[in-house]
């Protein structure tokens, strides 16, 4: 059955998780599929989520990133959207992008033997996320709580 219709979303997110997401896709739309990683986490996300907690939206949630979901998979999966969701979506992909960020941070630090800081600062260079979008001393200080469990996780 050929698609005929899709929807677009767009999804308030933080400025770290937008640029971390646009570098991941390509741009600030992304046609999300259960083919891809991305588009389970969006469709799941979006789905009904009853044990997450809502909160109020922070201020810090100032971009915007659009997902096309075609319109089997929206009908199929009784997609609902609202802050709730939307809040789900940027608490997972900001998982997402810190514990590839911790990581990386490992695997290049045991490899490169520079410095984690230096690892931190290339890995959010890449992504183009500055101090303005997610304080370095904040990953970092997180980083050093969860450094040896990955440490153990990736020499095991």
């Amino acid at each position: 059955m050929p698609e005929t219709y899709s929807i677009t979303e767009s999804l308030p997110v933080e400025p770290h998780v937008y640029k971390f997401l646009v570098k991941r896709v390509g741009s600030n739309i992304y046609v999300a599929t259960r083919k891809e990683s991305l588009g389970n986490i969006i469709i799941s996300s979006l789905g009904n989520n009853a044990d997450v907690k809502h909160t109020k939206i922070p201020n810090k949630f100032t971009k915007l990133f659009h997902v096309i979901i075609k319109d089997h998979i929206y009908l199929r999966n009784s997609v609902s959207l609202g802050v709730m969701r939307g809040q789900i979506f940027n608490n997972t992909i900001d998982l997402l992008f810190r514990e590839e960020l911790f990581h990386y941070m490992v695997i290049n630090t045991s490899h490169e033997k520079g410095s984690y800081l230096e690892s931190m600062r290339n890995f959010l260079s890449c992504h183009d996320i500055t101090e303005d979008d997610i304080k370095y001393e904040t990953l970092y200080r997180e980083f050093n709580r969860k450094k040896s469990k990955i440490n153990n996780n990736i020499h095991t």
